[in-house]
């Protein structure tokens, strides 16, 4: 691969799940979101993907690899741990370039064990460079500036939509209105901001700030959206702002490549999906 092209692997929403009720989840939404597991999703998860995806991504030559939520079904610590066993082969193909960013089911309740065990996961898996409070938070990795945004946040039963807090929405619209240092700069959170068909998404679903989101992007605040939430994957393009879903690397297979050419200033995306 030529020296000026830095390549970037984007997997998310593995949904890794255990029907375990060894650490509560009886009484709050964790006991629905495992009926659903059952009920629905399990059927369609190939967790066999996950060891699957780090032989083709070693042939990929990967600069970064990047994770955008979703580990986990609900968000139980015995979920986190599963989630970073079956992660090894992945994270020991990355050594110091692999990045996380939460989920929706990542941040399912305000459970204390739950959240305590998100943030060592999320600490642990950024190879302990960022504290999930300090996001979000930039860093220059080759030819681009990446921002990790956490717009993961507990919602009732019926939602599975995201925000950012009003001390982290300043702090990102600080960082995405700087100028560029770097020829590309990308934006790593968990929702996209428009569905494949370019419309917003449904009240139930959507970031709170997408619009907002949207009309910094269009002003140039950042070059492209690597972003999970939705299962089956799309790629936006000009002239509707970047976004690239990878959805779902264990319901379907899916990944994306996202190389970046410092030399002609250019950013090539492709959806990929393994055999």
């Amino acid at each position: 691969m030529p020296q000026s092209r830095f390549r970037i692997i984007h997997f998310s929403d593995p949904h890794i799940a255990l029907f375990s009720f060894r650490h509560g989840g009886f009484f709050d939404k964790r006991l629905f979101g495992r009926l659903n597991h059952c009920l629905r999703r399990r059927r369609s998860l190939r967790l066999q993907r996950l060891q699957q995806a780090a032989e083709l991504f070693a042939s990929l030559e990967p600069d970064l690899l990047v994770c955008s939520g979703d580990l986990t079904s609900v968000g139980d610590p015995d979920e986190f741990a599963l989630a970073e066993r079956l992660l090894a082969p992945i994270l020991e193909l990355a050594g110091e370039r692999f990045l996380y960013i939460p989920g929706n089911h990542d941040a399912y309740v305000q459970d204390r064990r739950c959240r305590q065990a998100l943030e060592t996961t999320f600490h642990r898996l950024n190879r302990k460079a960022f504290h999930l409070q300090k996001l979000p938070a930039s860093l220059v990795l080759g030819p681009s500036e990446i921002i990790l945004g956490n717009s993961a946040r507990p919602s009732p039963i019926y939602s599975s939509n995201g925000a950012f807090s009003s001390q982290e929405w300043e702090r990102l619209e600080s960082q995405l209105m700087s100028a560029k240092n770097t020829p590309f700069r990308l934006l790593l959170q968990h929702f996209p901001t428009l569905d494949s068909t370019g419309r917003p998404l449904g009240w139930r679903r959507r970031l709170k700030q997408a619009e907002q989101l949207l009309q910094w992007q269009q002003k140039n605040a950042f070059d492209a959206l690597l972003c999970g939430h939705i299962h089956r994957p799309f790629l936006l393009e000009a002239p509707l702002p970047r976004i690239v879903c990878a959805g779902s690397l264990t319901l379907y297979g899916s990944f994306a490549i996202i190389d970046l050419d410092s030399n002609n200033n250019s950013i090539q995306c492709k959806i990929e999906k393994l055999a």
